[in-house]
């Protein structure tokens, strides 16, 4: 596929793409998300949605919470961001505690819109990775993970276990060699995050949000299992040169027969 661009946003609508999309409208790729309309199915007007609804409603943005407005609002909270996002700061921040972008001003690729959304997108994700560390934070994080919106993991023996995103550095990459990833609490590792051609920064989340949430939630803390998975020829476990001491700690998978012969490759390390 497509390598991901760091401004690059997909709503999560699967619909048709828009005839701006079909012409091949450059800048940033934000298919509208249709269901926040100007109507909804009765007919009745609903109120226009924020920029931050409408952007945690983007495609393959689920990872992200909704920052409450009131956290942004306060200055206290943005030490020091200022600085690093430049001269569109003062543009973007209005637009993230404004109105969500209209299918006019999307629709058009020359517009300033399109510049200050790419800054918005960074400003908004900097300090989301700062407010999921508050209470309110882990709590508004929780929901989502018990409702398995980050997904689970992959490995045979956690047995689909939640994920929790987590980045690999906290400075934001322009260069979008940070991606995030998903933290298993179980096996204590991290895997890709499906984020499509869409670039989410692991900055976004930081390297300390998924231990600060399982030590905050304790109940959230898997016990852990001690399967492992063991290769074998012919029924013969292989040995491994420099095996750790604690190797018969863990349970053997698959579990060997009790009338299995005992081989050479079965000698302690």
């Amino acid at each position: 596929g497509r390598p991901r661009s760091p401004n690059t946003l997909v709503d999560r609508t699967r619909g048709p793409a828009s005839a701006a999309a079909r012409r091949g409208a450059p800048a940033m790729e934000v298919d509208r998300y249709d269901a926040l309309d100007s109507s909804s199915e009765d007919g009745s007007s609903l109120d226009e949605p924020s920029w931050i609804s409408w952007f945690c409603l983007l495609r393959h943005h689920e990872l992200f919470c909704e920052v409450d407005p009131a956290y942004v609002q306060d200055r206290f909270n943005l030490y020091g961001l200022k600085e690093e996002i430049g001269p569109l700061y003062g543009e973007a921040m209005g637009m993230i505690l404004g109105s969500a972008p209209t299918e006019r001003q999307l629709a058009d690729p020359s517009q300033r819109i399109h510049k200050v959304l790419n800054t918005a997108r960074v400003l908004y994700g900097l300090i989301h990775a700062r407010y999921v560390l508050t209470a309110q934070g882990l709590q508004d994080m929780k929901t989502k993970y018990h409702a398995r919106e980050f997904g689970q993991c992959p490995r045979t023996f956690c047995h689909k276990h939640p994920l929790l995103p987590v980045g690999l550095g906290d400075q934001y990459s322009a260069s979008g060699d940070n991606p995030v990833q998903r933290y298993c609490q179980l096996c204590e590792d991290v895997y890709e995050a499906d984020t499509g051609n869409t670039y989410i920064d692991g900055a976004f989340f930081g390297t300390t949000f998924p231990h600060l949430f399982t030590q905050t939630f304790p109940d959230t803390k898997p016990v852990k299992n001690k399967f492992k998975y063991v290769p074998r020829v012919f029924g013969f476990k292989l040995h491994q040169p420099g095996q750790a001491s604690d190797e018969k700690e863990w349970i053997e998978w698959p579990k060997r027969q009790k009338n299995d012969p005992d081989s050479e490759f079965d000698s302690p390390g």
